[in-house]
């Protein structure tokens, strides 16, 4: 086999190969022999056909097929693990049928992109404006103003809906003056602003009193996940029953009992007890913000050419994830993605950009990594699974059963790497 591989970009090559005779010959034995199983000759076993009787019956052409694919298959590999070409996708492979013959050599060639190189820029001493951790009593306030939300009582009021209130309506939508399925409700409790129906919706109730009706006009999303629906202009009667406003309770030590915290009994320790979280939380955002500074500063800096292959790929398994996410829900993936508020073609823009992301920032820390020569040693890994098992009241030798070592260690190498950039940042 004669293989040339040619630089066709950082991020693509094209492998040439060549069998000769005998290799190819080999290839079309191998054929035969996959073939010949379920070949039945007068005279002859299903599967016992000699070769040149097969030949003379069927011809070469007809083992060409099976040949080329197995001729393919294994020398494509065998050239790529001799020439040590770090392939991240499938090939694209191109041959000439015409020129295949039996005692002939027969050449393909293969366009595959692989692992682009990393130009690294600069990526220590990076400067980083740090957060501040400091507690403020309007912090702790709101935490506060948020657990009581959370104790609030819907009160029936007179007045007209404002928004937070909750509306209890009857509503049943029509387009092109026809009701369909599913639009429909009586004595549904909304709260105005919560975004739960089609856009524009829930602002139109503002204003309303118990007893008002109401032709309510929006426009379905042109995502909207009923095809039949989507983009159409739709109008709503709706009736309102009830308006009903939340009241929100003054923290007493009562409520505090009510939260059930452990060695928390009054106000002033549930607030001692809110510091703290508080503080714990701007300690890991301040942590979280130096960590994103510093790689992002990396990224920036580098210049990679991204293969469009790793980038699809990346946004393919996050795609399946959610996905999944969607059937545990049952419900169709587009209406998932609407629900957490993002229009379907948005949402795959901003995955696509992140899968992108992510593959770069991944790329540019393995990069450092090896520049910097960080490695993992047994006292890295015993660490790390003795703190899992304590945090997991788990004993360290079934942890370490359960885990898979290759791709800790690879967590580790990388936190080791974050950690390098974090040491070397000048905090201000």
């Amino acid at each position: 086999m004669n293989v040339n591989v040619e630089k066709l970009s950082e991020s693509q090559v094209k492998i040439a190969i060549q069998l000769d005779a005998s290799e190819f010959q080999g290839a079309i034995k191998q054929a035969f022999d996959k073939v010949v199983k379920n070949v039945k000759i007068d005279g002859f076993r299903q599967g016992k056909v000699p070769f040149n009787i097969y030949i003379s019956r069927f011809g070469y052409e007809s083992l060409y097929e099976e040949a080329v694919n197995i001729a393919i298959n294994e020398n494509y590999v065998k050239a790529v693990v001799e020439n040590n070409v770090q392939v991240v996708a499938s090939p694209e492979i191109d041959f000439d049928p015409t020129a295949i013959k039996h005692d002939g050599p027969f050449a393909f060639t293969a366009i595959v992109d692989v692992l682009p190189p990393v130009h690294l820029g600069e990526y220590l001493n990076t400067k980083v404006e740090a957060l501040s951790k400091e507690v403020t009593e309007e912090d702790i306030e709101n935490e506060i103003k948020n657990t009581l939300k959370q104790k609030a009582e819907n009160v029936i009021k007179e007045e007209a809906i404002e928004l937070g209130d909750t509306a209890i309506i009857d509503f049943e939508g029509l387009v092109d003056e026809v009701a369909f399925e599913g639009g429909k409700g009586e004595n549904y409790p909304l709260e105005i602003g919560s975004k739960t129906f089609i856009p524009g919706f829930e602002e139109q109730l503002v204003g309303l009193k118990s007893g008002d009706q109401k032709d309510v006009i929006v426009t379905f999303p042109e995502e909207y996940h009923a095809k039949d629906l989507a983009g159409k202009e739709a109008t709503f009667k709706v009736v309102v029953h009830e308006v009903k406003t939340k009241v929100i309770p003054e923290l007493t030590d009562e409520i505090v009992e009510e939260l059930n915290i452990e060695e928390v009994k009054t106000v002033d320790q549930y607030k001692e007890h809110i510091k703290a979280q508080i503080a714990a939380a701007k300690e890991a955002q301040y942590e979280n913000h130096i960590t994103e500074t510093v790689i992002k500063t990396a990224c920036d800096n580098a210049k990679i050419d991204l293969p469009e292959s790793m980038i699809e790929q990346e946004f393919e398994r996050r795609m399946h994830e959610v996905e999944h996410q969607a059937e545990q829900y049952n419900i169709p993936v587009e209406l998932f993605i609407q629900y957490n508020g993002f229009e379907i073609e948005d949402f795959k823009a901003k995955l696509r950009e992140a899968s992108r992301s992510r593959i770069f920032e991944q790329l540019v820390l393995e990069e450092i990594a090896k520049v910097e020569k960080i490695e993992v040693n047994e006292e890295d890994i015993d660490a790390e699974i003795n703190k899992f098992a304590s945090e997991n009241k788990m004993e360290a030798a079934q942890v370490k059963k359960m885990v898979d070592l290759a791709a800790l260690t690879e967590h580790l190498r990388m936190q080791k790497t974050i950690n390098l950039l974090k040491e070397k940042a000048i905090i201000e």
